[in-house]
């Protein structure tokens, strides 16, 4: 999930295609942001966005439509406490990975989405 909007600070650059970089929070400066990501066959795509555990901020998606502060505009992340992206894979509000999102999806409690409406 690239944004395309902000710019990541990235606490690790291991050159790994195995093992993603963990991003910096541009709100709190944790250290060890992570977003989900997948295995294709020839490395690993983003398939969630960065989100950061300490204060709740996430990744913006360029599938966004709702209206942004100028912080969010200069970072590429929702404020603290704010709804993930509506591009995200969620449960009730709450972030999964692709795996649980397949599973939860199975059984019809994956969030519906109603992107670009």
């Amino acid at each position: 999930m690239s944004t395309g909007i902000g710019k990541h600070k990235f606490s690790t650059s291991n050159g790994s295609i195995w093992n993603p970089d963990e991003a910096i929070c541009p709100y709190c400066s944790y250290e060890h942001c992570v977003a989900d990501h997948c295995d294709v066959g020839i490395g690993m795509v983003q398939c969630g966005p960065y989100h950061c555990p300490a204060c709740e901020a996430s990744e913006i998606s360029s599938l966004d439509t709702r209206e942004l502060t100028e912080r969010e505009k200069e970072t590429g992340w929702f404020q603290p406490g704010s709804a993930f992206s509506a591009a995200a894979n969620t449960v009730n509000g709450r972030l999964v990975d692709h795996v649980e999102a397949k599973e939860f999806y199975d059984i019809g409690l994956l969030d519906k989405k109603a992107l670009g409406q």
